[in-house]
C-alpha cells in the first residue's frame, strides 16, 4: 500500500480537485490520509463527505501545529509500505503513484521522484509524455540541485527512511531541514522527468510573497544542514556548501535593500567564506559561481543584482 498524506488547513475551496484527482490513480493499492491542521473554514466538512464515500480515505483531526506537524502525524498512522506527500492546493496526473511505484519495484529505489509543473492558478493543466526512463541519483544531485527539490511532495520514500527522520515541527521551510536527510538515509534513489505533479502557483505562493520569518528558518535549517553533512558525510561537504551558498543567494534575493541588519550580515559572511570553495568547484551552479566571484569587491553589489533579478523573476511570473 501508498499512504498519500495531504495536511489540510482552511483548504475549502481547493482540496476537492486535490482529492478527485487522487482518486483517479491508476494505482489500486492506496490510502489518502487527510490531516485537518484545526481548519476553521469548511475544509473538515469536505473532506469527511469524501471519507464517508470512499473507505480509503481517512480524516485525522489534529490541533493546530502546522504543515510540519500535520505529516509527522500522518507518518505515524500510515499504514503503506511507501509514503507520498500532496499539498491540499495541488493536484497530480492520474498516474502519479503507479509511475513512482513501478520505478520502485523496477530499480528497488527507496526514493523516486517524477517531474513537475508550475502552472498558475486557473491555467489550463495538460500532461505531458516521458522524456525517458529513470536515472540514478543521490544526496549530491539534491545539494546540487540537479532537478531535485528540497521538497516532500513528487517523491515517493520507503516507510522505512522515515524511521529516525521527522519533519521539524514548529518552525517554517521545514522541508529544508528533512529532505536531505531521507536522501542521507536511502541506499537508492531514481528520477524521472514525467510530469505527474502540478503545483500550482497562486497569489498567495511563497514564490511571490516571502515573510522575514520564513527566511530566516530556512537559513537556520540550511546552516544546520551543512554542519550535519560535514560532520556525517564530509565527502559531499562540497555540495552541502553550493547549497548553502544558494539558501543564503535566495535568501538575499528576497530580502528589500533596505532592510539592513545582523540577518543580511549572516547572508554576506556565509556567502563569503563558502565562496573559496564554490568558485572551484565545478560541480556547482554556474549562477552560483558567478555570484561567488562578485561578492569578493563587497556584498553590497551582490545585493542589489541578486534583488534586481528576483524582481525581475517575479514581474514574468505574474505576467505569464
Amino acid at each position: 500500500m501508498i499512504s498519500v498524506i495531504v495536511p489540510v488547513y482552511n483548504s475549502a475551496k481547493y482540496i476537492p480537485a486535490c482529492i478527485d484527482s487522487m482518486i483517479k490513480q491508476e494505482y489500486p493499492d492506496w490510502e489518502l490520509l487527510l490531516v485537518d491542521d484545526a481548519s476553521t473554514d469548511d475544509s473538515a466538512d469536505v473532506c469527511d463527505g469524501y471519507a464517508s464515500k470512499d473507505k480509503r480515505i481517512k480524516v485525522i483531526r489534529a490541533p493546530h501545529g502546522g504543515a510540519a506537524a500535520a505529516r509527522n502525524r500522518g507518518i505515524e498512522e500510515a499504514k503503506g509500505e511507501y509514503i507520498c506527500f500532496a499539498d491540499s492546493d495541488d493536484t497530480v496526473e492520474p498516474d502519479y503513484l503507479k509511475y513512482m511505484y513501478d520505478a520502485a519495484i523496477a530499480h528497488a529505489a527507496d526514493i523516486v521522484c517524477c517531474g513537475h509543473d508550475e502552472p498558475k492558478e486557473g491555467q489550463e493543466i495538460r500532461s505531458a509524455g516521458d522524456n525517458g526512463g529513470f536515472k540514478k541519483v543521490g544526496l549530491d544531485d539534491l545539494l546540487y540541485q540537479r532537478g531535485l527539490m528540497s521538497v516532500p511532495w513528487g517523491y515517493l520514500f520507503k516507510r522505512s527512511l522515515f524511521d529516525e527522520v521527522r519533519f521539524p515541527e514548529g518552525t517554517e521551510a521545514e522541508d529544508m531541514g528533512t529532505i536531505y536527510r531521507l536522501f542521507m538515509a536511502a541506499e537508492n534513489a531514481v528520477k524521472g522527468d514525467k510530469v505527474c505533479y502540478h503545483y500550482i502557483q497562486r497569489s498567495s505562493s511563497t514564490i511571490y510573497t516571502t515573510a522575514s520569518s520564513r527566511r530566516k528558518a530556512y537559513y537556520r535549517h540550511s546552516r544546520n544542514m551543512l554542519h550535519v553533512i560535514k560532520k556525517q558525510r564530509p565527502d559531499s561537504y562540497p555540495a552541502a556548501a553550493s547549497r548553502h551558498f544558494s539558501t543564503c543567494a535566495q535568501d538575499l534575493s528576497e530580502t528589500p535593500l533596505k532592510e539592513k541588519g545582523a540577518f543580511t550580515q549572516r547572508l554576506y559572511k556565509d556567502m563569503s567564506r563558502l565562496s573559496v570553495y564554490v568558485k572551484k568547484d565545478k560541480e556547482a551552479r554556474m549562477i552560483n559561481r558567478i555570484a561567488a566571484y562578485i561578492i569578493q569587491p563587497g556584498p553590497g553589489l551582490l545585493h542589489v543584482l541578486l534583488r534586481m533579478y528576483y524582481c525581475i523573476k517575479i514581474w514574468r511570473m505574474k505576467r505569464t
